[in-house]
């Protein structure tokens, strides 16, 4: 295809994802509660550093962003934010374009990947996924190269954009090792062949890994999460042994006892299953998930043979990520599905432009569009008006914090600690150090004042609970619509 015909389609695309971008961030009061772990780190925040576990090409770049005049930490971070997110938008375009999409094919792409709801909301929270979704979608259009004709370059170029993925989250050296698994679905090539590609393909992989490991030998002071995921790859077989069978036991004691424990077991299992399905319909979109599913309705019969095949592997070891840390935490947001719904969402491209392709000789089909284009449209308003909204606890108590504490405060809150301390000592030459309340363990005697959150005019946390048993009068309330704060001297 001429570039002349395509370069509009990437042109509007960028643009389009930095005008989102700019409305998401324009929209924001105050950063996230993970953006303070990554500012903080910049500083060489000892705790933050930690908190990140030392993964720091994040944090880096927004450093090296902000080394330029008259640009904070803050926008240098919403700055790569936007060039990220600009990235994964022509990157998906460009992915479909390697799959062979026409021109239009291309619009539906770029229609689809700037309407994804929880994709926009993302834009304005200082998060590594930005970085992790945009270099995976580049290295899979490598990998399709790949898997379609083995060649050096291609194989190169995977690898280098796939660890570009894994210096944003660690996640991404399980695809750099899998992945190469996956020419193996080649039928196109005969089975010596597949063997061959795979084997070369994994060299990289076990180079690089042969570095990692002698690097963790050679320096012991060597950790970071990729270190420490790698040191503990051998317990994995414990959740299965040990940690799903120990909730179980406690599911039983303390809310079925007439379950079985195998019963007890398959209930959790479930649960995993849920909250990956449940993310991944918020981060692909209902409307979206719902065309992935009706493939009789939205058949993609133009999808080449070895995206499907490649896409369908992506999904396994992705979903077999997803389900090991699910079972693991037993935590599941959206942002761990984004980067497998983005994949998926290829395939939605190619249902609409062949829906699209079938009007002409299927008039009938003409209602479904329009509900499809409807549907769409309201994707996009809930971009724009579904922006987040401000956590007013957290600016009202920096505020006042500002302006009535002594230096070197110590406080005690219920609430997002990390947010009021960093909003609180930005640019102000006192110091105040803020800490969560932890029921039981927390001593009230080591802190000078406790900020108590409160919403809809009740503060029913454990820490409001233990100050009203002390009979303990506030000095101050705060509060603004739903939200608030309740401040008290503790001596």
């Amino acid at each position: 295809m001429s570039r002349h015909k395509t370069l509009p389609v990437y042109l509007f695309a960028a643009l389009a994802s930095l005008v989102l971008s700019l409305w998401q961030i324009t929209g924001i009061a105050q950063i996230n509660h993970d953006g303070v772990y990554y500012l903080q780190a910049i500083q060489g925040d000892a705790a933050s550093i930690r908190q990140i576990g030392n993964w720091l090409f994040y944090p880096t770049l927004i450093h090296w962003i902000s080394l330029a005049p008259g640009i904070s930490p803050e926008q240098a971070a919403y700055v790569l934010n936007s060039m990220l997110d600009m990235l994964l938008v022509l990157a998906f375009i460009r992915l479909i374009e390697t799959l062979g999409g026409s021109r239009r094919t291309l619009i539906w792409a770029a229609v689809l990947v700037l309407s994804l709801p929880y994709l926009n909301e993302n834009r304005s929270e200082i998060i590594r996924d930005h970085g992790y979704w945009a270099f995976t979608l580049v290295a899979m259009i490598f990998y399709l190269r790949l898997f379609e004709h083995f060649s050096w370059r291609s194989l190169l170029l995977w690898n280098l954009a796939m660890i570009m993925a894994t210096l944003f989250r660690v996640e991404g050296a399980v695809f750099l090792a899998f992945m190469p698994v996956g020419l193996l679905l080649n039928s196109a090539q005969p089975w010596k062949q597949r063997i061959r590609h795979t084997a070369l393909s994994l060299l990289p992989f076990l180079v690089i890994a042969l570095v990692f490991l002698l690097a963790m030998q050679i320096y012991p002071g060597f950790q970071n999460r990729l270190a420490e995921s790698l040191s503990k790859a051998g317990t994995l077989p414990g959740i299965f042994t040990e940690i799903i069978p120990g909730k179980a036991r406690l599911l039983r004691q303390a809310v079925l006892p007439q379950l079985s424990q195998s019963a007890a077991e398959t209930t959790l299992y479930l649960g995993v299953a849920w909250g990956i399905i449940k993310d991944l319909i918020s981060s692909l979109s209902w409307l979206y998930f719902a065309i992935l599913l009706l493939r009789r309705w939205f058949p993609a019969t133009s999808l080449p043979a070895r995206a499907r095949k490649a896409i369908g592997f992506y999904a396994v070891v992705s979903l077999m990520i997803l389900f090991l840390h699910g079972a693991q935490h037993f935590v599941m947001v959206s942002r761990y599905t984004m980067s497998l719904a983005l994949m998926l969402l290829v395939i939605v491209v190619f249902s609409l432009n062949e829906m699209q392709e079938r009007l002409q000789a299927q008039p009938a089909l003409k209602a479904r569009m329009g509900v499809v284009m409807i549907c769409i449209a309201l994707l996009f308003a809930d971009s724009f008006i579904g922006s987040a909204k401000p956590e007013v606890y957290i600016l009202d108590a920096a505020t006042w914090a500002r302006e009535n504490l002594p230096d070197h405060a110590r406080v005690v809150t219920d609430y997002h600690a990390e947010r009021v301390a960093y909003y609180s000592n930005r640019d102000n030459y006192k110091h105040y150090e803020f800490r969560r309340f932890i029921a039981g363990k927390t001593r009230l005697q080591a802190y000078d004042y406790a900020f108590v959150r409160t919403r809809d005019g009740k503060a029913n946390s454990k820490l409001q609970q233990l100050l009203f048993n002390q009979q303990r009068k506030p000095i101050e309330k705060i509060v603004e619509g739903r939200q608030g704060v309740i401040i008290y001297r503790l001596h």
